[in-house]
């Protein structure tokens, strides 16, 4: 009787995953395909206490015990969520109450409390098996106050900041071709030795075009697809450098705005866009340097994660990067007005929520036109939004409705002959009269269709499991007689 029930059942699930469906070409790769999680590696996991030195998690300037060995028992978690790219923040040699990373005292030197440069070596290549690429944060802004090449040679100092601790950060004269070279070497460092695959570049004023031109000659001579993807660079006419992406933080700003708070258009922020082919976007919603976005949607008496699926549906379908910092998929709140870097949470949460992080990032690999395509916006209405992405001959429709109720928006822009599928909700949406096609999404959703052929019904599989059902019953009736006869 199992034996049957199991064919039964899995007969009909054959059928119904046995459509066509659209991949990416395995010849086409760039780093537009990828998602970004975002790691503060003392904040994270801690893996081992073999290196918990002085660590204090009553102090919130003190090391916490997030380790490498912590992202390594993480990897699978990171990889469900669809992510292909892991972003660590500064793992060399840092300062006393340094555990954020960004008061480096050794570029090439790994910094204890993490591990060790062969804890690193098996990150990457742990992560490398499970098709995950591994970036590190590298910082040429500033370096420790206490640097051994620039407290010794002074002149390369091209200028100081100071923080709100009062902690004085002197920045490095790149145009100075001793500096020049010791940052270099470095980059190249962390290349030879543990064959990471990018590099999120911190840069400020004092940073030339020069400077980073020759890091990514340097880079990507070492491997030919290296991530430079600059940080802060507004006041430097990044396209005109050899970087392959930045982060936009103007972005950023706007978009936790839009995305926060509902009744909001977003059509502001598609206007805006840069055309496909230029240097390519990282965007976010929050990250360790901002406020959460889960406490903007608290303030602003709203459902978070709500808010989470329609700033990520946009994120995951505009042109870009998507970059996700750590405890997002819970998705944390400090409750604060300031950066969180408490330790990550990375189990509990919402399931359902993780469940569309994990469909958002496998539409995105499926559908090249979400990488590579166009963006047209195609009409709002009230604050719902509907924008298309085209490539070679894929389209996809993505409608976001931010309203504060069910909002419909008519196009006509889709050929004789075709139907909507929705990949998030399910929907289809066939062709009116006038060749119009409706689409209307409740308050606060969002979904993505697919363009294909209107089959109409599919009479033939729907015959299929109405015989293969029917079949079932009868069994079920035939072994139940049998069974009562045989009691007798």
């Amino acid at each position: 009787m199992q034996k049957i029930l199991v064919f039964l059942i899995t007969i009909p699930v054959i059928f119904l995953f046995a459509n066509p469906s659209y991949a990416i070409e395995e010849d086409i790769h760039s780093w537009q395909d990828e998602t970004i999680y975002y790691i503060l590696v003392d904040r994270f996991t801690n893996g081992t206490t073999e290196n918990d030195y002085e660590v204090d998690i009553q102090d919130p300037n003190a090391y916490h015990g997030g380790d490498i060995q912590g992202i390594i028992s993480k990897l699978d978690h990171i990889k469900q969520l669809g992510f292909t790219t892991i972003n660590l923040s500064p793992v060399m040699s840092n300062a006393e109450e340094g555990y954020h990373g960004f008061l480096i005292d050794d570029y090439q030197s790994i910094e204890e409390h993490f591990g060790t440069m062969e804890d690193l070596q098996q990150l990457v290549e742990v992560a490398h098996e499970k098709e995950l690429k591994v970036i590190l944060d590298f910082v040429v802004s500033h370096t420790a106050p206490n640097h051994d090449l620039l407290t010794s040679n002074p002149d390369l100092i091209a200028d100081t900041a100071v923080t709100e601790d009062g902690t004085i950060l002197p920045s490095p004269d790149l145009d100075n071709a001793m500096a020049r070279e010791y940052f270099l070497e470095a980059a190249a460092f962390w290349i030879d030795q543990a064959n990471i695959d990018g590099y999120r570049l911190y840069t400020n004023e004092n940073t030339s075009r020069e400077f980073i031109n020759d890091l990514v000659e340097t880079t990507q001579s070492m491997k030919t697809d290296f991530l430079v993807m600059g940080e802060s660079i507004d006041f430097i006419d990044k396209e005109n450098t050899a970087l392959t992406a930045s982060v936009n933080h103007q972005l950023n700003e706007k978009l936790s705005s839009v995305f926060s708070s509902y009744g909001n258009s977003i059509e502001p922020l598609l206007q805006e866009w840069p055309e496909v082919g230029s240097i390519i976007n990282g965007f976010y919603l929050d990250s360790h340097q901002t406020v959460r976005f889960t406490r903007e949607a608290v303030k602003n008496a709203q459902n978070p994660i709500t808010r989470w699926k329609l700033g990520l549906t946009y994120l995951y379908t505009v042109p870009g990067i998507p970059i996700v910092y750590q405890g997002s998929e819970v998705p944390m709140d400090n409750g604060e007005d300031r950066p969180d870097h408490r330790m990550a949470q990375t189990n509990g949460g919402d399931d359902e929520f993780r469940n569309y992080i994990e469909q958002l990032a496998a539409i995105q690999k499926q559908f090249p036109a979400l990488s590579y395509g166009d963006l047209e916006v195609i009409d709002s209405n009230g604050a719902m939004t509907m924008y298309k992405r085209e490539y070679q001959d894929e389209t996809i429709f993505v409608a976001i409705n931010n309203d504060v109720e069910t909002k419909t928006i008519t196009i006509k822009d889709v050929p004789d002959g075709m139907q909507l599928t929705g990949l998030l909700q399910d929907n289809i949406v066939r062709e009116l009269k006038n060749d119009e096609y409706k689409i209307a999404l409740d308050r606060e959703t969002a979904d993505i269709f697919m363009v294909e052929e209107d089959t109409g019904m599919n009479w033939l599989f729907i015959s299929f499991v109405v015989l293969v059902l029917g079949g079932f019953v009868t069994a079920v009736i035939f072994l139940s007689i049998k069974g009562k006869r045989l009691e007798q």
